[in-house]
């Protein structure tokens, strides 16, 4: 079926059908993401197949209709008004194949089964591993893309492909997955032979961070050379606050949900941080966090 413009959710249903998995409309994106805000999407499919979320962004791709993946629902924030398209739920995708010190998992796999596993740098991250990818998770003490062998993705052109850790343009929190919007299918990693205790890490996170209310953690990029939570803290504005949306007290480069928060709140709220910073120290402050605009 051809989707013309005009048409709505029970349009974009019929289009993908015949898919295996679980299609929900008009669901509610708040409850699927770590900031605890979105409006509603027209269409939010759970597929249990990989090949069935490849093909799902294959067709909505021909009909040029907006869609976007989450897993954990770590580090992005939806608009409060409906979105106007398919979100595809990777969190019944949760496959691995164990070889060794080597694990394939597909792009539901949670951030916290890899910790278990040894990838100890990973320690109190949110999230799943396509995400984990996407945004090239880490902390202090390193990055997932250091354990990156392989990247399975979805061209534009509809084919599948098989990137190695040299093609996935992996930088300070982004990737060509992000940089170019192509969709992780599934990623092997080689995970270190150290194992190492993280309740240390686990500790240390819950003292800095402000764990206790809903947040999509760091909102932005450490500039070269010194702290995004720093620059913030030097303008004044730990405790600022937009609504139920407020700049923590704990890490100023977080922005956490005091219990009704809008998206609107946290937008007029990074602006406000971006102009302050960019005014007192002529640094321009880039998002971590992403945002959707639809």
């Amino acid at each position: 079926m051809a989707f013309e413009p005009g048409d709505g959710p029970l349009a974009l249903r019929r289009l993908l059908e015949d898919l295996p998995g679980e299609f929900r409309l008009w669901e509610p994106l708040a409850p699927y993401t770590t900031f605890r805000i979105g409006g509603p999407a027209w269409v939010m499919y759970f597929p249990t197949q990989v090949e069935a979320l490849a093909e799902a962004i294959r067709r909505v791709r021909a009909e040029n209709i907006p869609y976007r993946l989450i897993g954990g629902g770590a580090k992005v924030l939806f608009p409060d008004h409906p979105f106007p398209g398919l979100v595809i739920h990777t969190g019944r995708l949760r496959g691995i194949r164990e070889n060794g010190e080597r694990v394939w998992v597909e792009p539901g796999f949670p951030i916290y089964g890899l910790v278990q596993r040894g990838l100890w740098v990973l320690a109190g991250i949110p999230g799943s591993a396509g995400g984990a990818v996407v945004m090239n998770a880490g902390t202090k003490y390193g990055s997932i893309s250091s354990y990156v062998l392989s990247v399975q993705t979805l061209l534009p052109d509809g084919n599948l492909a098989l990137f190695s850790r040299d093609e996935c343009g992996f930088s300070y929190r982004n990737s060509i997955f992000r940089e170019k919007r192509l969709p992780v299918l599934g990623v092997e990693l080689e995970l270190p032979r150290e194992i190492r205790s993280v309740e240390d890490l686990l500790f240390e996170r819950k003292r800095t961070q402000p764990l206790g209310y809903p947040s999509a953690g760091c909102v932005f990029r450490n500039p070269e050379g010194v702290s995004a939570g720093y620059l913030i803290d030097q303008a004044g504005l730990k405790g600022a606050r937009v609504g139920d949306a407020q700049v923590s007290e704990k890490h100023a480069n977080f922005i956490v949900n005091l219990g009704n928060a809008k998206a609107s709140h946290v937008l007029a709220l990074i602006e406000r941080i971006q102009d302050t910073v960019w005014r007192k120290f002529g640094l321009t402050l880039t998002l971590e966090l992403e945002v959707v605009l639809l």
